[in-house]
C-alpha cells in the first residue's frame, strides 16, 4: 500500500483531479434538492420518471441532464460567478436576454417580433379597435412603453433593439376615435427627474411611472386624480426584479418598492366551468404583505395576476380594467375615483370579456397593457364580440 501511495505521489495533479471529482460527486449527492429557485424565479427540474421507452428515445437522458444541472451543488454561486466573469472578463453587455445599461439600469432585450407574435399583434389591434367601437365613449387604451423606449441613452452603445416607437405609432393610428393614452411624451419629459421604472425589473414604479400614468388617465376623462406626496408612501426594501434574475449583474444594487397603505377591500373570485365569476375565494386588503418577505415582492400588489377581482372604491360608478401585471400597482389609485373596480386578466380569466361587459354594464373600461404583453399575448380572442352581441 505504501509503495502504491508513493507511486501516486508522483502524479499530484491526477490525485487532486480524482479527489475533486469524487468529492464533488458526494457533495452533489448530499446537497439539498430544491423545487424552486428564488434567484432565477423559476421551477427547477426534478428527478425524471424512468421508463425504457423514454430511455431508448433519449428523452430520459435529456431530462436527467437538465435535472443534474438544475440541482448541482452551489448552483446560485456558480451562476453569480458566471455572470461576473461574462461582464468583467469578456465585457459582455448582454447576459441571459438582459442588457446591462448605464446607471445600473437593466433592460429586456427584444430584437424583433416573431412571425407568430406579428400575427398576435395584428389580431390584438383589430379586436381592441372593434371592442372600442362597440362601446363608444367608454373604452380607454393605455399601452405602457418599455423602459428602453424612454431611456434610450442608457442602453449599451449600438444595442440592437426592436423599433418599438414605430409599432406604437401604428397601434395608436389604428385606434382612431378611441381614447388612447400615449405615455411616451409624458414619460420622456419626466425621465430625468423621476424614476419611472425599476432598475432591476421591467415594471414601472408605483410612485413614478404608475402615478404619472394614473394622472394622464384622469386628465383624459376629466377626473380629479388622487393627490399624493412622498410621505404618503410606505416602502419595501431589497427588491431584485425579474430582469436582474436573467443576468445577475454583479455590481447591481436592489430597488425599493413604494406603495400606498389604502384600507379598501379586495375580493378575488372563483370562476365557474365557463370561466365566469361564481363565488368569492377570499376578501382581504389590497396587498399580500407576506410576499414582501419573498423574492417575488412585486406580487404583493393585488395578490398578483388573478383572473377576476373586484375592489371597493370611494368614488362613483364602475370601471372594468382589462390588464396585465403593470395595472397591479396602478389600480389602487383608482379607488379615489370609482365606487367599484373590476379587474380581468385575460391570461387567467380566459372567457369572453364582451359577454362580461353586456352582463355587468360598466361605466368605463380601461385596457391597460405593457407593449410587451400587447404584442406577444393573445388578447384578441377574449375581446371578440360574444354570440349574444351578434
Amino acid at each position: 500500500m505504501k509503495e502504491k501511495w508513493n507511486e501516486l505521489k508522483k502524479y499530484p495533479l491526477l490525485v487532486l483531479f480524482f479527489v475533486f471529482l469524487f468529492g464533488f460527486m458526494f457533495l452533489d449527492m448530499a446537497w439539498p434538492k430544491r423545487a424552486y429557485s428564488d434567484l432565477e424565479r423559476r421551477d427547477l427540474a426534478q428527478v425524471p420518471d424512468f421508463s425504457l421507452t423514454k430511455l431508448f428515445e433519449n428523452v430520459w437522458t435529456s431530462e436527467y441532464d437538465k435535472y443534474t444541472k438544475d440541482q448541482v451543488a452551489g448552483r446560485d454561486m456558480w451562476l453569480r460567478l458566471q455572470s461576473r466573469s461574462e461582464s468583467l472578463v469578456f465585457q459582455k453587455e448582454e447576459i441571459g436576454g438582459a442588457l446591462l445599461g448605464d446607471d445600473e439600469m437593466l433592460f429586456t432585450q427584444t430584437l424583433a417580433l416573431k412571425p407568430t407574435e406579428e400575427r398576435i399583434l395584428k389580431g390584438n389591434i383589430q379586436q381592441t379597435s372593434l371592442f372600442a367601437m362597440r362601446y363608444p365613449g367608454q373604452v380607454t387604451l393605455m399601452l405602457t412603453p418599455s423602459a428602453s423606449t424612454i431611456y434610450p441613452d442608457l442602453l449599451p452603445a449600438n444595442a440592437p433593439m426592436l423599433d418599438e416607437n414605430a409599432l406604437l405609432d401604428t397601434i395608436f393610428e389604428m385606434h382612431e376615435g378611441t381614447n388612447c393614452i400615449d405615455l411616451r411624451e409624458t414619460f420622456g419629459a419626466a425621465a430625468e427627474d423621476t424614476q419611472l421604472y425599476y432598475k432591476t425589473d421591467h415594471h414601472w414604479t408605483t410612485d413614478g411611472g404608475a402615478y404619472l400614468a394614473y394622472q394622464e388617465y384622469c386628465r383624459s376623462l376629466g377626473l380629479t386624480p388622487m393627490e399624493v406626496s412622498k410621505e404618503d408612501f410606505k416602502h419595501v426594501e431589497d427588491f431584485w426584479g425579474t430582469t436582474y434574475s436573467k443576468c445577475l449583474r454583479w455590481d447591481q444594487t436592489p430597488d425599493t418598492i413604494a406603495y400606498l397603505d389604502i384600507p379598501n377591500q379586495l375580493t378575488v373570485w372563483q370562476t365557474n366551468a365557463v370561466g365566469e365569476p361564481s363565488e368569492p375565494k377570499f376578501t382581504s386588503g389590497l396587498y399580500e404583505m407576506e410576499k414582501a418577505e419573498t423574492a417575488d415582492k412585486y406580487a404583493m400588489f393585488l395578490y398578483g395576476n388573478q383572473g377576476y377581482t373586484t375592489i371597493e372604491g370611494n368614488g362613483e360608478g364602475r370601471v372594468l380594467v382589462v390588464k396585465d401585471s403593470y395595472a397591479n400597482s396602478f389600480v389602487p389609485y383608482l379607488t379615489s375615483n370609482y365606487a367599484e373596480i373590476c379587474m380581468v386578466d385575460p391570461r387567467s380569466y380566459r372567457n369572453s370579456i364582451d359577454a362580461l361587459m353586456q352582463r355587468e354594464q360598466f361605466d368605463q373600461v380601461l385596457l391597460l397593457f405593457s407593449f410587451q404583453t400587447y404584442s406577444t399575448t393573445n388578447i384578441a380572442s377574449y375581446l371578440a364580440a360574444s354570440a349574444s352581441a351578434d
